[in-house]
């Protein structure tokens, strides 16, 4: 095969694989993919991606984790999103 075809055929299988995962399963890729996303980055670039993504929003966000942090009782957002798909 050339590469041309190669390439196609990569695309087609991502194409086929990604339209019979079910939406459960697609949260847990994307989530799991993020997460490696953003541990690769250094702290600096992290912020930075953080605070345009909430852009004006980025304060009260962190004060929300800081409470979390204190917080006793804590959720596994994985979890959580995964049974709200259910």
């Amino acid at each position: 095969m050339d590469k041309a075809l190669i390439n196609e055929l990569k695309s087609f299988l991502v194409e086929r694989y990604v339209d019979n995962m079910s939406t459960k399963d697609l949260v847990s890729y994307v989530t799991d993919d993020l997460d490696r996303y953003y541990e690769k980055m250094s702290d600096a670039e992290f912020i930075d991606e953080a605070q345009n993504y909430w852009e004006d929003h980025f304060g009260e966000v962190v004060d929300e984790i800081q409470d979390y942090i204190k917080c006793d009782f804590k959720k596994d957002r994985r979890f959580d999103s995964e049974r709200d798909l259910d």
